[in-house]
């Protein structure tokens, strides 16, 4: 026992005696990982979830030979997965960056998942108020010119004012649009007729004719008979919308968050193209 204790006080063999037990260790425990990973088990919670997702899919439980297709294709992809990550796919392929990347943000929407209360809503609501209003609405009538035609219009537009019967000898002169237009939508009407269109008729008074107003079309002479601003509605009536907005918000500010508390842990280096 005393030469045993005299030969660990050598420091040469002190350290060979350490670096076989480690040698022997890093052996171990590279053969116990490297058999792990040459392992694949499926198990009968997959087997249940290959089984439920063909019958969701096709309406029916799958048969003998479909689910051992099921198992044997679930087995190959353990495998292709493996040997991918083993020769070093998962750190130079971008596709799988990309999706393993997609993952991440999705387990962050999951992580950010709020609910708002009811003061959160109103003050979102009252803050973004242009998010949520209703678009205005008008009802028209139309009497259509040309672009060369201006002075007719004009010329035409005291006979409307003063009288009701002159515009019934007139239908509107456009093809598929339509001489009158019934609680129209702004939006609508800016598709039929172009911004500048509706970018003043919705600044005219209902009442008597007005105009010439010029569209992508020609010049119209235009009557309103209603004309509804578009307003904010109660919270109780667009609730689903505000808090779908909100929580939108809520999760990309989380997200953006989260990631930056992740890069702070990274020494991020960028190279310059010379």
């Amino acid at each position: 026992m005393h030469k045993l204790k005299k030969l660990f006080r050598e420091p040469i063999l002190l350290s060979l005696f350490l670096g076989t037990i480690l040698f022997v260790s890093y052996s171990w425990a590279t053969d116990y990982i490297d058999k792990k990973n040459k392992q694949v088990f499926v198990s009968q919670t997959q087997i249940a979830l290959m089984k439920e997702s063909f019958s969701k899919t096709w309406n029916r439980n799958p048969t003998e030979a479909e689910m051992s297709s099921l198992v044997d294709n679930f087995i190959m992809d353990e495998i292709f997965f493996k040997e991918a990550v083993a020769m070093g796919l998962d750190k130079t392929d971008p596709a799988i960056k990309r999706r393993l990347r997609q993952i991440m943000e999705m387990m962050l929407e999951d992580y950010t998942t709020i609910y708002p209360v009811e003061s959160q809503l109103s003050e979102y609501l009252a803050e973004h108020p242009d998010k949520f209003r209703r678009d205005p609405r008008i009802s028209f009538r139309h009497i259509y010119f040309l672009m060369e035609d201006k002075e007719k219009a004009i010329q035409l537009l005291p006979s409307l004012q003063n009288s009701t019967s002159v515009a019934e000898n007139f239908s509107g002169g456009l093809l598929l649009i339509p001489s009158q237009f019934e609680d129209e939508s702004k939006t609508q009407i800016k598709k039929l007729f172009g911004n500048s269109f509706t970018q003043n008729i919705f600044e005219l008074e209902p009442g008597n004719w007005q105009g010439p107003v010029e569209s992508s079309y020609g010049w119209h002479l235009v009557k309103l008979s209603q004309r509804i601003e578009g307003v904010v509605p109660d919270l109780n009536e667009i609730w689903d919308s505000v808090e779908q907005e909100w929580s939108f918000e809520r999760k990309k500010e989380m997200k953006e968050e989260q990631y930056k508390v992740m890069r702070e842990q990274y020494d991020v280096i960028v190279e310059v193209l010379e």
